[in-house]
């Protein structure tokens, strides 16, 4: 089946792109000039700038002077890939995404991962948004500075990330373990549920702790990306 041609925008985004994984893109709409490292990268990697007009899908994109097409699959790398070559220790973080179906929530999680290092995202490839422009911008460009793995069952995942020695955190509101109250003294993986229904019954099952988050109480919780972002900050003030 013909896959529809997926489209990235803004300076900041291709600009990423380009100097990071440059093999994702297949095609290039510049309209402003560029300076002489970027035009360095784009000629040493082959890259076309067209000269025709932009698709009409992203025509209203064009003012930002940088559009780019894209094949979201090869920002992807396997779950074998990455595991074998990661290094794991206490200062090691991952976070699993778990049925999270907004791609501005994708794009903002990522673009907190890689604010407070976050050494990997995984993406089931079942009831997952999955990479898309909107996600790159949301982003931040950032899409193409943290690894993005893709993964099978979540649970089987988590499994093998136990055996490999990370400790495994759900977040929810009832969580039993308030995360200021938590030291993160092991590698570290962060579950991150869906919108509405949260972190599935039986991953819960399946990490070690699950983390609530203390809001004031005018405020009934906060979303995935935002309850994402302050753990991830958290994690991260403890490392040295």
């Amino acid at each position: 089946m013909k896959t529809k041609p997926t489209y990235i925008y803004g300076k900041h985004s291709v600009l990423e792109a380009i100097r990071n994984k440059p093999s994702v893109i297949t095609e290039l709409f510049i309209t402003q000039e560029i300076d002489e490292g970027i035009s360095k990268i784009i000629k040493k990697n082959n890259l076309f700038i067209s000269r025709k007009g932009v698709p009409t899908s992203v025509e209203k994109f064009v003012h930002q002077g940088y559009v780019a097409k894209i094949k979201p699959e090869k920002m992807m790398i396997s779950y074998r890939e990455f595991i074998n070559d990661l290094k794991v220790d206490k200062n090691t973080s991952l976070v699993i995404l778990g049925e999270v179906q907004d791609p501005q929530n994708v794009g903002a999680i990522i673009r907190s991962a890689a604010a407070f290092g976050i050494s990997g995202i995984l993406f089931p490839e079942h009831n997952q948004a999955q990479m898309t422009g909107s996600v790159v911008k949301v982003s931040a460009g950032m899409s193409f500075k943290v690894p993005l793995v893709s993964v099978g069952n979540v649970n089987s995942t988590i499994k093998d990330l136990k055996n490999k020695g990370f400790w495994i955190y759900g977040l929810a509101a009832d969580g039993d373990v308030v995360l200021h109250e938590e030291d993160f003294s092991k590698a570290s993986v962060f579950v991150i549920g869906n919108e509405q229904k949260g972190v599935r019954e039986k991953t819960k099952e399946a990490c070690d702790i699950i983390l609530s988050i203390p809001i004031d109480k005018k405020c009934e919780s906060l979303n995935a990306a935002m309850a994402a972002g302050v753990v991830m900050y958290q994690w991260g003030a403890g490392r040295k």
